[in-house]
């Protein structure tokens, strides 16, 4: 009866934590959804209209019914990296733009890197703010076209250490073009249509010091917000929605209608924030979201690859060609100081070539484009961008040079109640083509070469198809897998059911077995008599196969190499819970090990000073999310945080079980571990503290303050448990202590004469 008080209070115990941890989670969530009250009566979904799709001429060679813009990303300018960021975005500005001379150019976050002098913490830079709008200034940008040129919007880096919207600190309402922290709407009307380009801000309402800073959330009067500029944009050819986190970096809350309804009527997802990854993993990130239908396309950084995106909406079908700014070396080295940076000249440019029809077949929408008007074209179109007349244009389709010459059909213009000098260049060359020629559903290639007068030469590779299925991308090493990810879902999910999974095997159940048994003793070695008989057999199977393979049959092999398999599986789950049942019995372990699992639910894990700039604020890290200023902000930042904590308890019980139990359990054949396999696995395990708890927790203290060692319950707590435990059981230099209750079970010999004449279930 006693015995089972005791494993009925632990349970009763446990799921009190978890109860309250479920309250928890449920609170740090609540500002992503709207209370009834203040729900909307859903609305019909944000779908575009049939009009643009539906109707409209045939192609011809007209340079009429076309949109270009410019989209750049991660400008991170800098006052202490030496190279790229300003004078990247200088030759953007004085040669990319007006290279180009496009109707809107965009910028989608980090315009500043926000970092000291040692790249480790973060704090908003005046000189880096102002070289920025001194950029702006010089480019004369922000006034183009009555002030609707230019468009930018924060990024993670440009709220670093930021309080609140109204803090001092909050450079970018200052200093940049747009200065408007909630995003922007803007409608650009032309004679064929009007253009909606919707910015939204996932920065967090208080902006955390890094590197409590990497995800992106949009709570539920976020959400209320982007709604409202989504149904004012219902009505227009195209909507193109701009964020600077990519949609699975971001936690999307509710209003009325969830994220997935609302981006129903978005054609284009326009993001940054990943730069291009490592090793080439974020090459290509870009996905199709089929079921909202729209492409997701996130564009490399400014800061160090100098890339920037043109887009052309020809008779509504959307088209891009990605450019690198024609700078040796990359990144291009900068001045010391930021006000050095002179505007530079303008530096020579190849041409830029941009195939619109036929339509890149990768990137086909076919619930937002007209294809249709691809089939029923006469002429392919393209544009081709210059600082030198063109000398010659070559199309070539499947490797055949293309009978008819290209032409140019372009044209400049003026936006109403701008100056005379501010024109958009429209540069189309058009060359009759009969489209039904390659209606065969297959995919053909189409080749460009544009030569200018200065011998520049520029190159566009482009497949299509004239059907409206588009051609698979098959990205998915380049990136592609990440952009269709649910991190929200992923870190959620994934930290859940490694917890329970963790609390539950490692800690409730062999805690329960413990107390259930009526001589702890008698069952360890009757536990180690059954793993030696395993162990036995497991080495019999491993003959066989060695045998099997020595004499050249593998088919022969394969049975008792899977046996083997299940074997050795078998000894390593029973033997490592015959471990968990041993360390249960080690109060001074168990109850502080206890004590970590059930404070990774229901306490901070760690508490500091988020945001410097504010001193006086302290902010609580949870596992669902991070309390400050009394409300909470649900980032997924704490969710990887969690995810680290849960893993370094589970990987120090499963070695500490292995450590505090008898040898003989595991080592059947000589009863004692090596002395240098024995040193090995402590190095190991000394090193595993050090790198995956001593070195994050020392980097917590140098960012959020000395203060997160002493309330770091889940960090900097579990560090010191750590070390005293590995102290205690590996390093005393007075011998081992007492590993538990457990008296050394009987010699390997005597386990093995008792083994043949005991039968044990």
């Amino acid at each position: 009866m006693h015995r089972a008080a005791n494993s009925l209070g632990l349970v009763l115990v446990t799921l009190a934590c978890w109860l309250y941890a479920y309250h928890l989670y449920v609170d740090a969530n609540r500002s992503l959804y709207a209370e009834a009250s203040d729900k909307r009566p859903a609305a019909s979904a944000n779908v575009p209209p049939s009009g643009p799709i539906a109707s409209g001429p045939a192609m011809d060679d007209s340079s009429d019914g076309i949109l270009t813009f410019v989209h750049a990303s991660d400008l991170h300018i800098s006052k202490y990296v030496p190279q790229g960021g300003l004078v990247h975005f200088q030759h953007f500005l004085h040669t990319a733009l007006p290279l180009i001379s496009p109707r809107l150019a965009v910028v989608t976050g980090d315009l500043t890197d926000g970092k000291d002098r040692q790249r480790l913490l973060s704090q908003q830079q005046i000189d880096e703010w102002r070289a920025y709008e001194h950029a702006l200034d010089a480019a004369n940008v922000t006034t183009r076209f009555n002030g609707s040129f230019y468009r930018d919007q924060r990024g993670n880096h440009d709220c670093f250490n930021i309080l609140d919207e109204q803090a001092s600190e909050n450079l970018y309402s200052a200093h940049s073009a747009v200065r408007d922290s909630s995003g922007y709407l803007l409608k650009i009307r032309e004679p064929f249509g009007e253009y909606a380009f919707v910015a939204s801000d996932a920065c967090p309402r208080h902006g955390f010091a890094r590197p409590l800073n990497f995800f992106g959330a949009l709570d539920a009067s976020a959400m209320a917000l982007l709604e409202q500029r989504l149904d004012a944009a219902r009505n227009a050819n195209h909507t193109f929605l701009l964020n600077h986190y990519p949609v699975s970096t971001t936690v999307y809350g509710r209003h009325s209608r969830p994220f997935a309804e609302l981006v129903r009527g978005v054609s284009v997802v326009l993001c940054g924030h990943l730069h291009e990854l490592v090793g080439g993993l974020g090459a290509q990130l870009q996905a199709f979201r089929a079921r909202e239908g729209y492409w997701e396309l996130e564009l490399g950084d400014m800061k160090e690859h100098a890339v920037y995106r043109v887009y052309a909406v020809d008779n509504d079908l959307i088209s891009f060609v990605d450019v690198t700014l024609p700078l040796a070396p990359l990144p291009l080295p900068n001045p010391k100081l930021l006000d050095a940076v002179p505007p530079p000249a303008p530096i020579a440019h190849p041409p830029v070539v941009l195939v619109t029809n036929p339509k890149d077949a990768r990137y086909l929408l076919p619930a937002h484009e007209p294809l249709h008007r691809m089939r029923n074209s006469r002429f392919i179109r393209m544009l081709i961008w210059a600082d030198q007349p063109i000398k010659s244009v070559e199309v070539r389709i499947d490797g055949v040079l293309h009978p008819h010459a290209a032409e140019y059909r372009g044209k400049e213009y003026s936006v109403e109640n701008a100056a005379p000098d501010e024109l958009v260049k429209i540069p189309l060359w058009t060359a009759p083509w009969d489209p039904t020629i390659f209606e065969d559903g297959r995919v053909h290639q189409i080749e460009v070469t544009a030569i200018d007068a200065a011998g520049k030469r520029g190159y566009s590779h482009t497949p299509f198809t004239l059907g409206d299925t588009a051609m698979p991308l098959d990205n998915g090493a380049r990136g592609g897998w990440i952009m269709r990810q649910n991190f929200a879902d992923m870190f959620r999910i994934s930290g859940t059911a490694s917890y329970l999974l963790m609390s539950v095997c490692l800690l409730l159940v062999p805690r329960i077995w413990f107390v259930m048994q009526k001589d702890p003793v008698a069952w360890v070695t009757s536990r180690a008599i059954l793993h030696h008989q395993d162990h036995a057999h497991a080495m019999q199977l491993q003959r066989l196969v060695l045998r099997a393979l020595r004499g050249g049959s593998i088919l022969t092999a394969v049975k008792p190499a899977l046996a083997l398999v299940a074997a050795r599986t078998k000894f390593l789950v029973l033997s490592q819970f015959t471990a968990q049942v041993c360390l249960a019995g080690v109060p001074w372990l168990f109850w502080p090990a206890y004590f970590f699992a059930m404070s990774i639910a229901v306490l901070p894990l760690f508490v500091g000073r988020l945001i410097p700039s504010a001193p006086a604020v302290l902010g609580s890290v949870y596992t669902y999310g991070i309390f400050i200023a009394g409300e909470w902000s649900p980032l997924l930042d704490s969710w990887t945080y969690a995810l680290a904590t849960i893993c370094s308890l589970g990987v120090l019980l499963l070695y500490l079980a292995v450590a505090v139990t008898p040898p003989s359990l595991f080592y059947s054949c000589s009863g004692t571990v090596p002395w240098y396999q024995r040193r090995l696995i402590r190095y190991a395990m000394a090193t595993f503290v050090v790198v995956y708890l001593g070195l994050p927790t020392l980097m917590t203290a140098y960012a959020y303050g000395w203060i997160s060692i002493m309330l770091g319950f889940g960090k900097a707590w579990l560090l010191i448990a750590a070390c005293l435990a590995l102290y205690r059981i590996d390093w005393q230099k007075h011998g081992a202590p007492s590993h538990g209750l457990f008296p050394q079970p009987s010699s390997p010999a005597a386990i093995s004469r008792s083994s043949s004449s005991s039968s044990f279930m």
